[in-house]
């Protein structure tokens, strides 16, 4: 039987903004479901189920790669053959990047998939005007920045990522 993990990843912070709140709450549902533990970041709380944080200096998030290289380690130390990416719509495509990309710095087999219910979700609920990160509080700011993350070569993303 294969071992499931969920990787819940931070949109924003703080934790009580509506995006992690959300994305907290998926995470729970398909942890129980699932029978799965669950690595995420602290702005994700999440109670009822094995959760492993993962290490971020304090007022400095983790970039989506460092938070995906820690997932696949995370993983690899659990016997995990199975991630299941939670994360908000507008980051997800950089979330399945990023850790399909660990799993190939890992060498392993780990499978990598995401929820679909994600997508049901409104792109705009996304988007908090009181979180502390500017790029998460609108679409626009996040799409200023997001679409020079996917112009630039992986090679130098991941430069910039593991400052």
């Amino acid at each position: 039987m294969k071992k499931y993990g969920i990787v819940a990843f931070a949109f924003g912070a703080p934790a009580d903004i509506l995006s992690n709140k959300l994305i907290a709450k998926i995470a729970l549902e398909k942890a129980k479901m699932f029978n799965a533990s669950v690595y995420t970041q602290r702005d994700i709380l999440i109670n009822g189920v094995e959760v492993e944080y993962a290490y971020e200096k304090s007022n400095n998030p983790s970039s989506t790669l460092r938070m995906a290289r820690g997932a696949v380690d995370w993983a690899k130390r659990n016997g995990i053959e199975k991630i299941w990416i939670v994360a908000a719509k507008p980051h997800l495509w950089r979330c399945q990047r990023d850790l399909v990309q660990a799993v190939k710095e890992s060498e392993t087999a780990i499978k990598i998939h995401f929820f679909r219910e994600i997508e049901d979700y409104p792109e705009d609920l996304w988007f908090c005007l009181n979180s502390t990160q500017q790029r998460t509080r609108s679409k626009k700011s996040w799409e200023s920045r997001e679409w020079i993350l996917k112009l630039l070569p992986f090679n130098i993303y991941k430069l910039i990522a593991n400052r």
